[in-house]
């Protein structure tokens, strides 16, 4: 960059996270310190399909002789400054081609996962580590931030605090006053976005060691009632099977963590990886989303503060929050005892999506007390033909897993792994649960007679899950 070309920035946000924001803020900063420059917006699905991009343009002289005419977006090694409130998003920048060694970055430290990651059956997370490689690799510097610790209220978009680090970074020629009177002049939020403003510009920019994912997993910690259980358990376990009881008693009982534990017992002298793969599985399965979990979630406290928080709203600015709902024959039938739940889904089509279609306002006392009294029916859910359907297939699964692993250990893992077939709702559960029961259904004389063939059939419905899940396919005698 020299005093002939303009000092170019691009932000990679996601929805909620402020981007637009964070980039008028950067053009009212520049035009309150008399340089000229220009700021364009590219739109996109975010992590969909293209990253949503603002890009900035910035003369660094502020008696330019001619107007200077600036570019709608970035070119190949174009970038004096990379902005990313989602990692991912400054690897996609890096792909194209715009991260080089004259670039810094500054990215947000934690990740919310792509659609293509979270499509993916069972762990489809890319390496964070790996990530953050490729760009140390290839950029001047880079700076990660932890958003959640920075910014003063929990649930704020953390574009205030980035801004911080944009002043931090000395790649624009801005003084604080500039930085400041951008964030009055915008009128958003102003004092907190002060705030978390100063934070992000006292953080400490000496690049750090990544953290792994993995490393940096937040764990509940295990439920008073329960540690007597859990300590007895083998040591690489406990956290995690804490964790899971912690979860369990939220959605259940404290009871139902019991159970957990118990279907647990079976497997805890197997290997960490296999143990730690049953108590994942099994502590996602256990915890599926009918209506009452949505209900629950729906109605948590704390729920429109944060939502509040997303999009940048004041806590006494007027709000309106209405969920759109469309429960068909499958949640009706998910509240009944299980033998008239089980008549009124006879003859269901798992591929039908008539459902009847509901508007429920949770800011008015009427939405949410609905939501509530729904929530309330947790007690209620042992009794249901949900419940009776889910507890079945679990057992079936586990029951499966333990008869492969006298076989063979990578079976048992790959039986365990098969549990990703339990997901979603509606005709997409449906349909992975009967193929669950049809291939589990003699699954010790399959074993018995070809164990190899029924190690491939494991394979192929693994591929199936991973690669092409909406093929209707392995349901086979």
């Amino acid at each position: 960059m020299s005093a002939k070309t303009p000092i170019c920035v691009q932000i990679a946000a996601l929805g909620g996270q402020g981007g637009g924001v964070l980039a008028e803020w950067m053009a009212e900063a520049a035009h309150a310190s008399g340089y000229p420059a220009q700021v364009t917006s590219i739109p996109g699905v975010a992590q969909r399909t293209g990253a949503t991009t603002y890009y900035f343009e910035m003369f660094p002289d502020k008696n330019t002789v001619e107007k200077p005419v600036f570019c709608l977006f970035p070119d190949a090694d174009g970038l004096d400054l990379m902005i990313a409130m989602e990692p991912m998003e400054a690897a996609r920048a890096l792909d194209l081609g715009l991260i080089t060694e004259r670039t810094t970055v500054l990215t947000a430290k934690s990740r919310i996962y792509s659609t293509a990651e979270k499509s993916v059956a069972g762990d489809g997370a890319f390496d964070t580590d790996t990530l953050f490689e490729a760009l140390e690799g290839a950029a001047r510097a880079v700076i990660s931030l932890d958003m959640e610790d920075l910014t003063a209220k929990p649930g704020a978009p953390g574009n205030a605090v980035m801004f911080g680090a944009i002043a931090a970074s000395g790649v624009l020629p801005f003084l604080d006053e500039d930085y400041h009177q951008a964030i009055r002049i915008k009128g958003v939020a102003v004092e907190p976005s002060l705030v978390d403003f100063a934070s992000g510009l006292n953080h400490d920019q000496t690049p750090k060691e990544t953290v792994s994912a993995n490393d940096n997993m937040n764990l509940d910690p295990a439920p008073a009632a329960l540690v007597k259980e859990i300590d007895g358990l083998p040591e690489g376990f406990r956290a995690l099977a804490g964790h899971i009881c912690s979860r369990l008693i939220d959605y259940q009982d404290e009871g139902y963590a019991r159970s957990f534990l118990e279907r647990m017992q079976p497997f805890v002298g197997a290997s960490p990886e296999l143990v730690a793969e049953i108590a994942r599985r099994l502590g996602a399965w256990m915890t599926y989303e009918d209506v009452i979990r949505v209900a629950q979630l729906k109605t948590r406290p704390g729920r429109l503060a944060r939502i509040r928080g997303e999009i940048g709203v004041d806590q006494d600015a007027p709000l309106s929050v209405i969920e759109f709902l469309k429960p068909g024959r499958d949640e009706f039938a998910s509240l009944l005892p299980p033998a008239f739940g089980r008549k009124i889904m006879s003859g269901h089509d798992p591929s039908s999506t008539a459902g009847l279609r509901l508007k429920l306002p949770t800011t008015t006392v009427f939405g949410y007390g609905a939501l509530k009294l729904l929530s309330k029916l947790r007690g209620w859910r042992p009794r249901t033909y949900r419940f009776e359907l889910e507890q079945t297939a679990i057992d079936q699964w586990l029951g499966a897993v333990e008869r492969a692993l006298e076989v063979e250990l990578d079976l048992a893992f790959r039986t365990a792994e098969l549990a990703v077939m339990a997901r979603g709702y509606g005709g997409v559960r449906s349909r992975g649960l009967e193929k669950l029961n049809i291939l589990f259904r003699d699954w010790s004389r399959k074993l018995d007679d070809d164990h190899s063939a029924l190690s491939a059939e494991v394979s192929t419905l693994l591929h199936q899950a991973r690669h092409d899940p909406d093929r209707d396919c392995g349901k086979t005698d």
